[in-house]
C-alpha cells in the first residue's frame, strides 16, 4: 500500500464506533472493567476492550495512559513509521528529555549534534548536566568520524537533519553504523520533524529511537503542542516506563485533532515542498541574497546525502544576506511583511519568518556565513504571493 493511501487509512475502524468514519473523542479519567482479573490484566498491557487493542502502553487500566482516540493516532503514527511502537507526550521538546532520560544515568555521557533545536541544547545543558551526564557536542558533518568522539561511557547520540536552523544533512547511515561497530548498547535517537516518517525513516537509516513534534506537520494547523517517540523492543518499553514514571498525558481532544491532520499530510507536504523549492531557487538569485540553505536545492552542500536517504523536503529553510545588516534595518524588513508572519513555529498552513544568530549557540563548529540569517516557514499560501512579499521586504533594507 503507497503511503498517501495508507495515511488515509491507517488508525481507523468504523466497526468499532458505529460506523463512525473518524474515532469519537473519549473524554474520560476512569476506565471500568466487569471483573477484578480484566481490571489485573490491564495493568499489564492486556487489551479487554476492543477499541485499545495494538496500543504500546504497558497499562491500560488508566485513562492517564491513554483512551481509543490516543490509541487510534498511535496506531496511525506507527503505521506510518513502520515498525515498532510510540509513546506521545504533551511538546516535542518533552518527547526529546523523555527520550533522552530514559537511557542515561549520573555519570554517563552523550553525544550532541551541534545544530540541534535549542531548546534540546537548553535541556541538556541546564538539567542533564545538573543531574550528572556529560554532555559533548559534535560537528554534524563528522560522519563516521563520530567514532573517535565515544568514551567508554558514553550512552547516546543524538541527531537532528536537517539541523535545525542551519540545515546541516547528517550522514546519518555512517553515524549509526559506527556508533554500533563501537556497542551495541549505545543508543542512537534522531529528531524527524522536518521531514516526518512520510519523507524519511529513521529505522532503515540504523537509528534506534526517532522524535517528532508532532505539533508541526502531523497536525498542520497550528492549534495543538505534542510530541512522538517511536521506538522497538527494549527501548520502547524503556521509555514507556520513563513515561509512566513522570505523569506526562496528552489529551484526547488533542489527539483527535492530530488524527484530523496526520489524515491530510501527503497532500500538505507534497504542495509545501513545491513552494518551498520554487521560492528558494528565486532568492538564489537575488541580489541581497548571499546564501539559500536549502537541501532540496541542488547547489546546497547537502543535496547528495538528501537525495540519497530522503524521499522528500519539508518547507523550512533559511537563507544569508549580502552582508550583516543592524537591528533596525531587520525591523524594516520584518516589520511590514504582508503575508509572513513573525513566529518560531512551523509545520502549519501559514508562512513564518525571523532572524537569527546561529553562532549564538555553536560550541563544536563555528558559524563562518558572515550576513544575516532569516529563517523562512513556507506555509500553504500561493508562492508567487510570498514571493512578492519577500521581493518587498529585502527592497525595505
Amino acid at each position: 500500500m503507497k503511503k498517501e493511501t495508507l495515511i488515509t487509512r491507517a488508525g481507523r475502524s468504523p466497526k468499532n464506533h458505529s460506523g463512525s468514519v473518524n474515532p469519537p473523542i473519549y473524554q474520560t479519567s476512569t476506565v471500568v472493567f466487569p471483573t477484578w482479573e480484566a481490571y489485573q490484566n490491564a495493568e499489564k498491557g492486556k487489551a479487554f476492550y476492543e477499541e485499545t487493542e495494538g496500543a504500546a502502553t504497558p497499562d491500560l487500566s488508566y485513562a492517564i495512559s491513554g483512551t481509543p482516540t490516543t490509541f487510534a493516532l498511535e496506531k496511525a503514527l506507527v503505521a506510518l513509521e513502520g515498525d515498532g511502537g510510540v509513546v506521545l507526550v504533551p511538546s516535542g521538546l518533552s518527547a526529546i528529555a523523555v527520550a533522552i532520560q530514559s537511557f542515561v544515568s549520573a555519570g554517563d555521557h552523550i553525544l550532541v549534534t551541534d545544530s540541534a533545536y535549542s531548546p534540546a541544547r537548553r535541556f541538556c545543558n541546564k538539567e542533564l548536566q545538573r543531574f550528572g551526564v556529560e554532555v559533548k557536542y559534535y560537528d554534524p558533518l563528522i560522519g563516521a568520524g563520530i567514532k573517535k568522539l565515544i568514551k567508554p561511557n558514553t550512552r547516546l547520540v543524538f541527531l537532528e537533519s536537517p539541523g535545525s536552523m542551519t540545515f546541516e544533512v547528517q550522514d546519518i547511515p555512517a553515524i549509526t553504523k559506527a556508533v554500533k561497530a563501537v556497542s551495541e548498547e549505545i543508543v542512537t535517537i534522531i529528531d524527524n520533524s522536518w521531514a516526518t516518517s512520510l519523507f524519511f525513516q529513521p529505522y532503515k537509516h540504523g537509528v534506534d529511537v526517532s522524535l517528532q513534534a508532532i505539533t508541526k506537520y502531523i497536525a498542520g494547523h497550528s492549534d495543538i503542542i505534542m510530541g512522538a517517540i517511536f521506538a522497538r523492543g527494549p527501548h520502547l518499553k524503556k521509555i514507556n516506563a520513563t513515561f509512566r514514571h513522570t505523569g506526562l498525558h496528552v489529551h484526547p481532544f488533542a489527539c483527535y485533532q492530530a488524527l484530523r491532520g496526520f489524515r491530510t499530510l501527503a497532500a500538505r507536504l507534497e504542495r509545501h515542498q513545491q513552494s518551498a523549492l520554487k521560492i528558494a531557487e528565486w532568492l538564489q538569485t537575488h541580489p541581497k541574497v548571499g546564501k539559500v540553505i536549502y537541501p532540496a536545492l541542488i547547489k546546497d552542500p547537502g543535496y547528495k546525502l538528501w537525495k540519497r536517504d530522503f524521499s522528500g523536503a519539508g518547507s523550512l529553510f533559511s537563507f544569508v544576506l549580502d552582508k550583516k545588516y543592524d537591528n533596525a534595518a531587520i525591523s524594516r524588513m520584518l516589520d511590514n511583511m504582508e503575508i509572513f508572519a513573525i513566529g518560531c513555529s512551523w509545520g502549519g498552513f501559514e508562512s513564518l519568518i525571523i532572524n537569527y544568530d546561529p553562532s549564538s549557540i555553536r560550541t563544536a563548529t563555528k558559524w563562518r556565513e558572515t550576513g544575516s540569517c532569516i529563517r523562512v516557514y513556507i506555509g500553504l499560501e500561493s508562492a508567487e504571493d510570498l514571493i512578492g512579499d519577500l521581493e518587498k521586504a529585502l527592497k525595505r533594507l
